[in-house]
């Protein structure tokens, strides 16, 4: 079974490999274990966890796990939205295709970390992206219809959920709580998108689905050096 280690930002991911990609991928004899990001140290103290800090935090990260010789595949699960200004090819990033934009990115942190086992991976433009994709399934949970008809009306005006950002106050998580202010991004999200499936988000969100191919696949081009 091949062994992948997913770099997360905080506990919301965690849950969602654990949940969501764990029991599908095994199926496919591919291990998924997330790994969360150590966004600082105090002295004395154990590192805290959850979040993006700078690029430099993160790559160390990176190659702390590709230290790891028994490992396949080191991957990440990290927001484009929010991400740090200095991650790699992300202040020239073509504008206007969301698309273009993180393979961008995503091709310029493969460059920098210079490793066959890497497969940058970034969420367009939150993992909560994903909800909105699951939006009859959150509304089932919660038990309020009208919070599917408010959020599939934000898929649909966008045109899939992977494109729906334009802002610190209308990204995918700031939409789901003024639609459900007693969202609980830790436990709802991740049901939700359990729920719903991985196979009918993967239809919705290209971007994830070709990630998960990847992962899938694993390419002698990303197998581990001798």
């Amino acid at each position: 079974m091949r062994q992948v280690h997913v770099l997360v930002e905080g506990a919301t991911e965690e849950r969602l490999v654990q949940q969501v990609l764990q029991p599908e991928l095994f199926e496919r004899d591919v291990w998924v274990t997330p790994v969360v990001l150590k966004t600082r140290r105090a002295a004395g103290r154990p590192h805290d966890k959850g979040g993006v800090s700078r690029w430099p935090r993160i790559e160390h990260d990176i190659r702390a796990l590709l230290r790891n010789s028994a490992v396949d595949t080191v991957t990440t699960m990290l927001d484009l939205y929010g991400l740090p200004s200095d991650t790699p090819g992300l202040s020239d990033a073509p504008a206007g295709d969301a698309y273009a934009r993180v393979s961008h990115v995503e091709e310029a942190m493969a460059r920098i970390v210079d490793d066959p086992r890497f497969l940058p991976f970034l969420a367009l433009h939150e993992t909560e992206a994903w909800v909105l994709a699951a939006a009859n399934e959150l509304a089932e949970l919660i038990e309020s219809p009208r919070v599917a008809d408010v959020l599939l009306s934000h898929v649909t005006a966008a045109g899939g959920p992977e494109l729906v950002n334009n802002g610190p106050d209308t990204a995918p998580s700031k939409r789901i709580l003024r639609a459900h202010p007693a969202y609980r991004k830790v436990v709802d999200g991740p049901d939700a998108i359990e729920l719903l499936g991985l196979d009918a988000l993967r239809a919705t969100c290209p971007h994830l689905d070709t990630w998960l191919k990847r992962l899938d696949s694993g390419p002698a081009s990303r197998a581990r050096p001798t």
